[in-house]
Order: C-alpha cells, then sequence, then structure tokens
C-alpha cells in the first residue's frame, strides 16, 4: 500500500491536527467565554459541530480501511477540499463574530488568528497527497513534463488576467465570492499539477528522467532552501520590512543542515547493504530538519501562487513541501530495499531513532542551558549562604543563555524569535516564562561583570493623583475564640482631578496583623477579593489598568508595608472599597492623612508571650516589649570590598583607607571581618596577610556585595548574640556611581529590617570619613559628621542576663523567630490568627534560609491560600468579571508551577504561543506504529 493512501494517515493528518485545534480554542474560550454573548457562543458551537462531525467521519474511515485493508479512495481528498476549504473559509471571515475585537487581547494568545490556518492545512495537505498518489497508479510513468507545464501555466495565466481583464471587471460583492472560489480552485491544481510532476519526475527511470531527476533534487534539495534562507534572513538584500518575515532562521545551523541534508538527498542510492543502511540513516536524520520546514511553511502554500504572479519567489514557499515529497520517497524506497536484510521492527527503531537526533540535539542542548541558567537562579536567589559553591557557574556558557533569552523577549523587527523553537525553548528553559530586565541585569552584573544602571528603587511608582480618601471607617469585632479581632476598614474616595485617575494609599500593618479580606464596590456590587500568587496578581493589574478595567489590588511592598491600589475613577466619581484586618490587639492605621483605631482599647491587651504550637514562633505584644530591658550591643566590624577583576588596579588605594580608618578607630585587625565579593563571597580577618590576599583575590564576576551583606544579616539575625554586625562598603568606584555599591537584589532593604538596630550601614569613601546610610534608601546620606560606630539600644528577649533574641526599640508589637526550629506543619485555617502568626513564621524563615527554593515558595503560597491571610508572596484582587478571574487563575498555575526566581515580566506569555517542537516528534511515533503494522 503506497504510503499517502495508508489509511493510518487519516489519524495524523486529520485526528491529530483537530485534537491539537480543538485544545487550543478549548484552553482560549476557558478564559474568555464569559465576556461572549450569546451570538458568539451559538457560532462557536456551529462550528465546533462543523469540525467534529468532519473529524469523527474521516476517523470512522480509516478505521473501517484499517479492518478491511484497503486504501484511501480518490474521492476521499476530492471531499476533504469540498469540507475543509469553505470551513476554513468561513471561520476566517466571521473570526471577529466568534472573538469579536472587545475582548481584551492580553486574555487572548497573540497568534490565536493563525490556529485554524496552522491546523486545518495539515488535513487539506493530506487531502492533496491522495490526490496525487492515487491519480498515479502503481507502475504508471506518468507525464511530468506535462504537469509542471500546467503548474507552470496557471500562475501565468492569473497573471495576464490581473493586467489585461481586471480593470474592466464589475465590483459587485458576488462577482467578488465568484473570485474567491476561482481562486482556490486555481490553488488546488496549480499544487496538484506540480506536486504530481514531481512525483512523477520521482518515480521515472532513464538516462533522460535521471538528468531532469538530479537538476529538480539540486534546486529542491539545495538551491532553494539556500535562496529561502537567505532572502528570510536578508542576506539577499532583502528590505527590512520583508526580512526575517518567517522568523529568525539566521543561526548557521540551518545553512549547515540545509548543506549536509541536500549532500544526502543527492547521493545515488547504493545497492550494497551497509551504504544502504548509512544512507537512510542520515536521510532519515535530515527529514526531521525538513518536516520542521514543512509544517512552518504549509499554512503559507495557497500564498505561493500570489508570490510567484507578484515577485517571482513563489516557488520558495514550495521548496520545503517539494522537498519533502522527493526525501520522502527516497526514504520508503530505502525502506523497501532493506525490508530485505532486516526486520521491520528494526527498520522502524532505525528510523524512529535517526528522526529523533535533531529534535534529541535541540533538547539536549536546551537541557543545558537550562542547567546553567538554573544553577545561576539557585546561587543568587535560592543558594545556602554559608557554602561555598561546588560548582561555580561558567560565565561564558551563562552569556550565550542570557543573550538568548534576552534575544527571544525583543519585539523589534526582524523578528528574533525562531519558529516552533522559541516557545519550546521557553518552555523547557524557562518553564514558559522569562527573566524580567532587572533579573537580566542582575546576573550578567554579578557573573559577567557587566555594569547596570541602578541598583534600587525597583517598587511601582506612586505617581501624581487627584484621587483622594474622602472618610474611612472602621467595623472591629472580636472573636473569643481565637481570641483575636477581626476589623473590617471600608474607604471612600473621589477623584477630584480632570481626567480618569488611580487611588494608591501605602500604610504600615504592624507585627500580629494580616489582611484577610477584601472587596470593592463595581456598578453597585459588592465585589469579593481574590487571594492570589504575587507574582500573577501583578501581571493581570497591569494588563487591566492597560485597557482601563475595574480591579484593585492590595499587597505588600515591604516588611509591614501594604500598598492599596484601586482603579479607575472618572472625573468626579465616587468608589467605595475596603479590606479587613486580622489583628491580636487594638492598632492605630495611618491612611493618608486620616488616622484610624483598629480594636477597642476598653478590651485588655494580651501581655503574655504567645508561641505557636510548634514553639518556632513567638509574638510579643508591644505592653509585654516595652518592659523588656533595654541593652547595648557590642559593634563587629564587617569591611565589605570589590574584588571584580575590572576593579584590581584600584585595589591598593581601598587597602589604604581600610588599614587608615583601623589605625584611626585603633581597632585590633583581627577582629575585623573583611568580605571579599564578586559573584562569590570569600570572608577573612584582616590580619597582617589580609591586605595581601585581597591584593592577589582573582575576580570572577562583578561586585555581588548583596551577598556578602546578607550573610552577615542572616547571621546576626538568625544566631543573636552580645555583638552585633557594623557592615561598612569600602567601594572602589567614586561613591557618586551607583556601580559602587554592587549589586544588590529586591530585598535585601527587607533581610535587614530584622536587624532590631536597624537597617543601617556605613560607607568608607576617601578620608576615612564613614557616612551613614539606609538599605531603602542607599543613595541618601544620614549625618553631615563621621559616623560613630556605637550602634542604639535594643530590647533584649527575655531578659538581660541570657536573651535568646533581640527586638527593636519602636514602641510596637514584636516576633520571634528559632530559624532552626521547624516543627511539623498543621493543618491550616482560614482567617485563624494563631495560624496566621505560624504562617509568619514560616516566611520570616524562609528569608533567612532561601536554600528551600521553589518548594518552600510555593508552600508558603498555599498556607497563605489556606489561611486566606495575605503574605509577602500573595497579593489581595477585586476583580470586574469572571474572565479576568480565569486569566488570574491561568496565569497564576504557570507561575506556580515555574521557578520562584523567574518572572512575568511585562510581556503577554502564552501557554502555547506556536505548536512546541513536541509535535514534530508526533508524527515519527506514527511512522514507527505504520511500519510495525506493515510487517
Amino acid at each position: 500500500m503506497r504510503t499517502p493512501l495508508n489509511p493510518l494517515g487519516i489519524l495524523l493528518g486529520h485526528l491529530l491536527p483537530a485534537a491539537i485545534l480543538a485544545f487550543l480554542f478549548a484552553d482560549l474560550l476557558g478564559v474568555v467565554r464569559p465576556l461572549l454573548e450569546p451570538e458568539h457562543i451559538r457560532l462557536w458551537w456551529i462550528y465546533a459541530a462543523c469540525l467534529a462531525t468532519a473529524t469523527l467521519l474521516s476517523t470512522a474511515y480509516a478505521l473501517m480501511l484499517l479492518r478491511t485493508k484497503k486504501p484511501v479512495h480518490f474521492l476521499y481528498g476530492v471531499l476533504v477540499f469540498l469540507v475543509y476549504v469553505p470551513l476554513l473559509f468561513t471561520f476566517m471571515d466571521q473570526f471577529r463574530g466568534l472573538l469579536p475585537w472587545e475582548l481584551p487581547r492580553w486574555m487572548m494568545p497573540e497568534d490565536a488568528e493563525l490556529y485554524a490556518i496552522r491546523f486545518l492545512s495539515i488535513p487539506m495537505a493530506h487531502a492533496l497527497f491522495v490526490l496525487v498518489t492515487a491519480s498515479l497508479p502503481e507502475g504508471e510513468r506518468g507525464k511530468p513534463l506535462r504537469d509542471m507545464l500546467i503548474a507552470g501555466s496557471i500562475p501565468l495565466a492569473c497573471y495576464l488576467f490581473v493586467q489585461v481583464i481586471e480593470p474592466w471587471r464589475w465590483d459587485i460583492d458576488f462577482e467578488r465570492h465568484v473570485w474567491v472560489v476561482l481562486f482556490i480552485v486555481l490553488v488546488v491544481a496549480f499544487l496538484f499539477f506540480l506536486f504530481r510532476g514531481v512525483a512523477a519526475m520521482v518515480r521515472r527511470r532513464g538516462r533522460g528522467s535521471e538528468v531532469l531527476g538530479w537538476i529538480m533534487r539540486i534546486l529542491v534539495a539545495l538551491v532553494f532552501p539556500l535562496l529561502g534562507l537567505g532572502f528570510n534572513n536578508g542576506l539577499l538584500g532583502t528590505s527590512r520590512e520583508v526580512q526575517g518575515v518567517f522568523g529568525d532562521l539566521s543561526h548557521w545551523g540551518f545553512y549547515v543542515i540545509a548543506v549536509l541534508n541536500a549532500a544526502v538527498v543527492l547521493w545515488p542510492s547504493s545497492d550494497k547493504p551497509r551504504v544502504r543502511m548509512l544512507q537512510f540513516v542520515l536521510r532519515g536524520i535530515g527529514f526531521s530538519y525538513v518536516l520542521y520546514f514543512f509544517l512552518l511553511f504549509l499554512p503559507f502554500l495557497p500564498l505561493s501562487i500570489v508570490a510567484i504572479i507578484a515577485i517571482g519567489i513563489g516557488f520558495l514557499l514550495l521548496a520545503p513541501v517539494l522537498l519533502f515529497l522527493v526525501q520522502g520517497t527516497q526514504l520508503l524506497q530505502d525502506v523497501r530495499f532493506l525490508m530485505d536484510q532486516r526486520s521491520r521492527s528494526s527498520i522502524a527503531l532505525i528510523l524512529l531513532g535517526s528522526l529523533a537526533v535533531l529534535p534529541g540535539i535541540i533538547t539536549l542542548k536546551y537541557l543545558y542551558h537550562r542547567n546553567v541558567l538554573h544553577a545561576a537562579l539557585d546561587h543568587v536567589y535560592h543558594a545556602d549562604l554559608f557554602a561555598d559553591p561546588s560548582d561555580p557557574v561558567g560565565a561564558q556558557a551563562l552569556q550565550q543563555v542570557l543573550d538568548q533569552v534576552e534575544g527571544n523577549k525583543a519585539r523589534s523587527w526582524p523578528r528574533r524569535h525562531t519558529p516552533f523553537l522559541t516557545p519550546y525553548y521557553n518552555r523547557i528553559v524557562l518553564d514558559n516564562l522569562t527573566l524580567g530586565q532587572e533579573k537580566l541585569a542582575d546576573l550578567r552584573a554579578i557573573f559577567l561583570d557587566e555594569p547596570r544602571p541602578n541598583n534600587w528603587a525597583r517598587v511601582w511608582s506612586q505617581g501624581q493623583s487627584e484621587v483622594v480618601l474622602d472618610t474611612a471607617t472602621v467595623k472591629s469585632g472580636f472573636d473569643t475564640q481565637q481570641q483575636a479581632w477581626r476589623t473590617w476598614v471600608d474607604l471612600r474616595m473621589t477623584n477630584n482631578g480632570e481626567g480618569q485617575g488611580e487611588y494608591v494609599t501605602t500604610f504600615d500593618l504592624p507585627n500580629g496583623a494580616w489582611i484577610s479580606d477584601e472587596y470593592l464596590m463595581i456598578t453597585g456590587e459588592r465585589v469579593p477579593g481574590i487571594l492570589a500568587e504575587k507574582k500573577a496578581a501583578e501581571w493581570v493589574y497591569r494588563q487591566i489598568v492597560n485597557v482601563r478595567r475595574d480591579p484593585s489590588i492590595t499587597r505588600y511592598v515591604a516588611p509591614g508595608r501594604v500598598q492599596l491600589r484601586v482603579f479607575p475613577f472618572a472625573v468626579g466619581e465616587t468608589r467605595e472599597a475596603g479590606f479587613e484586618v486580622l489583628h491580636k490587639e487594638p492598632i492605630a492605621l495611618l491612611l493618608d492623612s486620616s488616622s484610624v483605631l483598629l480594636g477597642d482599647t476598653l478590651r485588655a491587651a494580651p501581655g503574655e508571650p504567645i508561641t505557636t504550637a510548634d514553639g518556632s514562633t513567638t509574638y510579643i505584644p508591644s505592653a509585654l516589649k516595652n518592659e523588656l530591658p533595654l541593652v547595648r550591643r557590642t559593634a563587629s566590624v564587617h569591611l565589605i570590598v570589590d574584588g571584580s577583576e575590572t576593579q584590581r588596579g584600584e585595589r591598593d588605594r581601598v587597602i589604604q583607607r581600610i588599614e587608615g580608618f583601623i589605625a584611626h578607630r585603633d581597632l585590633d585587625p583581627n577582629t575585623v571581618h573583611v568580605s571579599i565579593a564578586d559573584a562569590y563571597v570569600h570572608t577573612f580577618a584582616w590580619s597582617e596577610d589580609g591586605a595581601d590576599r585581597f591584593r592577589h583575590h582573582a575576580g570572577h564576576g562583578g561586585f555581588f556585595s548583596d551577598r556578602a551583606i546578607r550573610r552577615i544579616i542572616v547571621e546576626a539575625c538568625a544566631h543573636p548574640g552580645p555583638e552585633t554586625p557594623l557592615i561598612i562598603l569600602v567601594p572602589s568606584q567614586p561613591m557618586d556611581s551607583v556601580a559602587s555599591y554592587g549589586t544588590w537584589l529586591d530585598d535585601l532593604a527587607d533581610i535587614a529590617q530584622c536587624l532590631p538596630e536597624g537597617d543601617t550601614f556605613l560607607v568608607l569613601g576617601d578620608w576615612q570619613l564613614p557616612t551613614r546610610r539606609t538599605f531603602h534608601a542607599p543613595e541618601q546620606q544620614l549625618n553631615n559628621e563621621p559616623a560613630d560606630l556605637h550602634q542604639p539600644p535594643v530590647r533584649a528577649w527575655p531578659d538581660a542576663s541570657s536573651p535568646i533574641a533581640y527586638l527593636r526599640d519602636d514602641g510596637k508589637a514584636g516576633i520571634v523567630v528559632d530559624p532552626d526550629l521547624v516543627g511539623e506543619q498543621a493543618p491550616v485555617r482560614e482567617r485563624w490568627w494563631p495560624d496566621a502568626l505560624a504562617l509568619e513564621g514560616r516566611w520570616r524563615r524562609h528569608q533567612l534560609r532561601p536554600n528551600g527554593g521553589t518548594a518552600a515558595w510555593r508552600d508558603l503560597v498555599r498556607g497563605s491560600f489556606q489561611a486566606q491571610v495575605m503574605t509577602p508572596v500573595t497579593a489581595w484582587m477585586c476583580l470586574e468579571n469572571d474572565a479576568q478571574r480565569n486569566a488570574l487563575l491561568k496565569k497564576q498555575r504557570e507561575t506556580l508551577n515555574a521557578d520562584a526566581a523567574l518572572d512575568i515580566d511585562d510581556e503577554t506569555i502564552t501557554s502555547m504561543s506556536e505548536p512546541g517542537l513536541l509535535w514534530l516528534l508526533v508524527p515519527m511515533l506514527v511512522v514507527f506504529v505504520l511500519l510495525r503494522r506493515k510487517g
């Protein structure tokens, strides 16, 4: 049975594409269906029923043929065109009736309009192969020259028609439909005679036919592919508007494989079994390359006749399909020859293995990129701060990965996205997310020592807003069962500006208090909040605000600092929103200029410490904390110096400053700790050989000062003692340069909040005059005179004689966490204060022990969902409709299935914008089954 007429081809060419298409559209409709009107849904049902009926009938016909062992009939190909062409044409014509323009674009994949064209072109291509094969009975020589002349005359006739007759025709609707039908018929006829001529030429024997065959194979396998790549990549003088129209195909591997595959196709088939087996393997390896371009160019086949008429390059569009026919025929001939030498099963396995070589190499390369990138992410974001990396990240390999990730993000033209491969790369390497510009800059600065523009102030700016708070009212209720308050704060805001506005407020939430619910009034209806993963919530909020709809979001922007945003406000509009706070004792919130009291001060506040069931977290009420003894701890000096190679020339000057500072302050060099920071950290006591160690240090990467600072802070907070760290940054560059501070991560200022003496540090500039600054605003100098080395007093817990923790002397409640004590997690109850306290302890332990990585982060998100209290990894959102909620849940699934260090960024990243390389592997399995069945 000739392969195109095998019934299994229907399952591969009809059932599989229809199933994928149904999955993609079902995934899309799962998000946007709440926004569709009944007539839109009805239209979807009509097209779904038509496609399902055609697919079921085709599948039933294939199963019947498999049972009776009969080939596919010629009329089947005709019926496919009669069904699929009108179906596809009307689907595209009515597309805005299915997905109206009013739907937010951010909810849909960028290329949803192309789904039907890409997948319905596959059954039509199979039907065309059936027509061509059935029209050439077994053993018939055919007339390739006649068929090629007929195919060539069709674009010529169309050109003459456009030049001579078209200007004189009438412009009426009926005539337009007639010309559309005629154009479709001409395209099908053109492709039929062209493929029929090529197939007949491949099958013919004789000296003249061999010469024609050689010429055809040279054109199809070598000339056309190289011309097509050169045209797409701008090597043939292509204009910028056309360059990269099919994506980024400029990698040298495309040219190399094209030449090597052409050599295999042009290599005459040998009569020696071993040589023929080698040819079979090489042709199978190259066929996966051909299959890639076949699927890429298949939807553009109808445009080939237009391209031939317009600019004469239509044959470049046809080349992948023609090469698919030629090389596919060679493989079938190899199979028939080798069946006399080997079993069918072994031939099938060899073919499958050959087809998998190139996809396997690509997959292995992408897995290597994933390992390199995730090793870098683990070192920066999830590492054990006190363990030296056993396998340092390779800078050269990481640069290649970062270049490719950044190239995949680019939106410039020519496009830098490689069809099929870019989505596959994003799926394997980036878990279908991305790296934001800030993290890309961080990784380049840390491992490649590249400069970065800024290192702090990475929160949404509040900007200027004329929306003001009118009133803030509270309604508190005391829950006697859990001995905690649940207070609703109701806000009323008005837009006093002259344009659309957004309400933004930021307030401090003390220890022992959490946001446990939220609502927003939308068109007179009280819409409850949804607790979501923070990155997904922020991304969805940005998308909704861009289309000016109704969201609100509440999230942490710093430890104990909460931001609420409500959008939009029309001119003069007044809106209402609110949130619930779960708290242990009465607290005061400052909302803009309004101060509100949550709880009742007449009820006695707790006076004893409250410890979680596992004993790892203790809440110390404000009244008890204010009675704790004040102590002043001894400052332990920690110097941070730049160990990067780019600053090697400044090391002597830095050493002079350090030695001058130690002498001026009369410090013992053995008690001064120095951390040399590059991409890694080397810490030692400054002694007689300290200067030499620094002077001869071989730097790796850039000045990653964050790691050295973070190690000092975490050690001090995890194991508090009579000494407190005094962190002194000794920069190599001038202080007016941001790079002098090195690379800091987003949450360094958050981590520094655990220091009871405050989140300050010193900078030792020239003249040994240290200046005091804060981690949350390092660019601002706090002192005019040289800073002293004394630290402020702190509260000792539980007493001054044997303290186990130290608390900030701020008059507020405190929380003490034992980072080394991790008990079993009990079931979490909703809005239950003791469980919220335990969840807070888990978050603070995670800050001090980030080596738990993504698993620990997911566990924290899950715990927040269970407790229904907001933590730094979650956010409350109020959304306008179910479609927005569906989009939020979908994006949340993507983020939770990926590495915690990856970003969503500002780009729309869909779950499957293009079919991944996985779908190129499916035909290999079908070929294997087909060959096994013949046995």
